[in-house]
């Protein structure tokens, strides 16, 4: 015992020797490439000389501090000092051994190198005058908390490098902020960068730059490393990220390292689609049409103003009936929620009296639209009386900004738009105290050409939109956006187009067809939708790309169906346990289609019997669907509608047969309208058959598709 102790003090001297050997000389010495693979066992090992320590530092103290300790105790001491030593030495030789790989942050370290010699030396020290340190109780207790500092200090130094910055006190420092809404998401900001922070930037950042590769700022992210940049949308595989994203996972060149936190197949599809898009850093979500890639995964990643928790009780439906009027829009934010939102339209007639009639139902009311009205800022204390708004809508007022202080009082506010108003950068200070506000649109504005940096810094949490000039610049616009949240009409309901480039034409058709710059309508917003209808917008401007096309199908609600049954239920899960009240509850599904607002089938067909306590008068019916090429669901084969005063003795009176895709493509919602003579009957069936095989072009080539539909309309 004796002697393995001799032999083990005398190789953990000579390995601190070797150490301090090679901290004078380092700068001369080049390693052969099987010294860098014992290097590269120092993250293996390190661990076993901090557990040593932090044992031998407890024991120590516990047992030196009391007036007396036994023989026993002291011989376990100093066999934990001496292993603590041992490792301790061997640990740090590793870890100068890996230093010298390069692509660290020389500075940043050193810091954690010279902490790590300190403890090799301090272990040693403490074992070869370890009774001279029990006798003197300040002398002990001033080791024992030096090296514990030090452990926790060069520890945490260690995971920086290696985690990334403040990796140890990360869950109790960072601040946590605001939930981003989708309309307000930046595609880089929102998606792609926390996926980077979480997995790439631990080994690529100003302190590890693995490759010499730092992808933080956003300058070492678009230079890449040794090996090129890091993306190329004009390589088949899109560039360097890609392809050592799908290496296997036993390639050493693979993306993230194994035994680092890999990529889900999610977080591949969003670098995908952003890459294969160009990769911009500025674009938002609610800039890409309802169909991209992008915007069909962001729909399951964020929340939107109607997803939001709304506690309130719904406000009595006599006083929002009353509040309406032709100047006056008071709608519920979606079906079934009791959450609203009210617009005013038509300059001329309005009074601020209007604004305090609604404080019948101020605690309901989440968005309130008073674009281009003659409010001033005597009318924002009533506005602040709105304590639930989410969204506030100013643009265009006569606003100054001499009142906006008032606002502060609306802490649930995430949206605001003071764009075409005369407020100026002081007069903004006061609404960086709104916990929750993460968008604030100013362009158009005073604020808009003054100190914008120091904005900036007030509203840390928030995005300020101050618009893009491009008079210089020939870029492609991007498409307008359809604003209007809710896609079923139960009364005429205004248009809502929006862009975020000034002086942009807007111009859009409503029979499907592509807008064009001299044939279609050119955008007010007097424009009323009243019946079923297929929007397409796009945006022109002098000296700039005309915009792709934004499309979006709106449904109206038409008749309240009494009753209806499916003829057979789904047969493949979760299908089958679903009601068929899922057709007629004005619910709109999106475009996740395993969202609980979708029924589909899949090797029978989709058939339900609708039926009317009195005879209607029907002429359309329209089934709205879903198309996921990837997932197997496409249009309908075949759309039969069915007629009759009896559930028995139903005639045929409209068969469509629509188009099939050609291609794969992304996901998006179609409705599919059947309009025929006027016929008036109880009983009406919908038949929705799927096809039986899937085309050749299709990865699942002769296997059966689905047919999804999420609600039917009748007029």
């Amino acid at each position: 015992m004796q002697r393995g102790r001799m032999i083990l003090s005398n190789t953990s001297f000579a390995l601190n020797c070797m150490l301090v050997f090679l901290l004078i000389f380092e700068r001369g010495i080049s390693l052969p490439p099987w010294v860098q693979t014992i290097g590269r066992m120092h993250p293996l090992l390190l661990h076993f000389p901090i557990v040593l320590m932090v044992l031998c530092i407890g024991w120590e103290l516990s047992a030196g501090l009391r007036k007396s300790s036994a023989p026993e105790q002291a011989a376990i001491g100093d066999w934990l000092l001496l292993l603590a030593s041992f490792t301790a030495a061997i640990s740090a030789l590793m870890g100068l051994l890996l230093s010298k790989e390069g692509g660290y942050t020389q500075d940043v370290l050193a810091w954690h190198k010279w902490g790590g010699v300190f403890i090799s030396l301090l272990a040693f020290a403490w074992y070869t005058s370890r009774n001279f340190i029990r006798n003197i109780k300040p002398v002990l207790a001033f080791t024992g908390l030096t090296g514990l500092v030090m452990v926790v200090i060069t520890g945490h130094l260690g995971a920086d490098i290696t985690h990334g910055e403040n990796f140890l006190l990360a869950p109790v420092s960072r601040e946590t902020p605001p939930g981003v809404l989708l309309e307000d998401a930046a595609v880089y900001a929102d998606m792609v960068q926390p996926i980077l922070k979480s997995k790439c930037i631990s080994c690529h950042n100003e302190k590890k730059a693995k490759g010499e590769l730092v992808m933080e700022p956003l300058s070492g992210l678009l230079k890449g490393g040794k090996n090129g940049v890091l993306w190329d949308s004009t390589q088949k595989d899109f560039g360097l990220m890609l392809r050592r994203i799908h290496l296997p996972l036993e390639s050493k060149k693979h993306m993230p390292p194994a035994g680092k936190p890999q990529l889900t197949a999610e977080e591949i599809s969003i670098l995908y689609y952003w890459i294969r898009s160009g990769a911009n850093f500025t674009t938002k979500l609610a800039q890409l049409p309802a169909t991209d890639s992008l915007r069909i995964i962001a729909s399951t990643l964020f929340s939107t103003i109607e997803t939001d928790d709304y506690s309130f009780k719904p406000a009595d439906e006599k006083k929002v009936a009353k509040l309406r009027n032709n100047y006056r829009l008071v709608t519920p934010l979606a079906t079934g929620s009791p959450a609203l939102s009210v617009e005013f339209f038509g300059a001329q007639q309005f009074k601020a009296a209007q604004l305090k009639e609604l404080l019948e139902i101020k605690d309901q009311v989440v968005s309130l639209s008073l674009n281009k009205m003659p409010v001033n800022d005597d009318d924002l204390s009533t506005i602040a009386r709105f304590t639930n708004l989410r969204r506030l809508n100013l643009s265009f007022t006569n606003l100054k900004g001499t009142g906006l202080a008032a606002l502060q009082s609306l802490k649930a506010l995430k949206q605001l738009s003071l764009s075409g108003t005369g407020v100026s950068t002081d007069a903004l200070k006061p609404l960086s105290s709104l916990p929750e506000l993460t968008k604030l649109y100013i362009w158009n504005t005073p604020a808009q050409s003054q100190d914008l940096a120091a904005l900036k810094k007030n509203f840390k949490n928030t995005i300020i939109e101050t618009g893009f000039s491009g008079d210089t610049v020939i870029l492609k616009l991007n498409p307008p956006l359809i604003e209007n949240e809710e896609q079923v009409l139960n009364e005429p309901t205004p248009l809502h187009l929006n862009h975020y480039v000034k002086g942009v034409a807007i111009r859009y058709t409503t029979d499907g067809t592509e807008p064009d710059s001299l044939h279609a309508s050119l955008y007010n917003a007097d424009f009323l939708m009243d019946k079923n209808m297929t929007v397409k917008a796009r945006a022109f401007k002098s000296g700039w790309i005309s915009s792709d096309a934004t499309e979006r199908f709106f449904y109206r609600a038409g008749y309240k169906i009494d009753s209806i049954l499916l003829v057979k239920p789904a047969p493949d899960a979760p299908y089958k346990t679903m009601n068929a009240s899922i057709l007629t509850d004005g619910q709109k599904g999106d475009l996740n289609f395993k969202s609980g607002k979708w029924l589909g089938f899949r090797g029978q067909s989709l058939e339900a019997v609708l039926y009317f306590y009195e005879p209607h008068s029907i002429s359309i019916i329209t089934i709205s669907g879903l198309v996921n090429i990837g997932g197997y669901i496409m249009p309908p084969q075949r759309v039969e509608v069915w007629a009759g005063n009896t559930p028995r003795q139903l005639r045929l009176i409209k068969t469509i047969v629509p188009a099939q895709p050609l291609k794969e493509g992304p996901a998006y919602m179609k409705g599919y309208e059947l309009s025929f003579k006027s016929v008036k009957e109880k009983y009406f069936k919908v038949v929705l058959i799927p096809v039986p095989k899937l085309p050749s072009w299709h990865k699942g080539k002769g296997d059966r598709g689905w047919v999804f539909a999420d609600e039917f309309f009748l007029n």
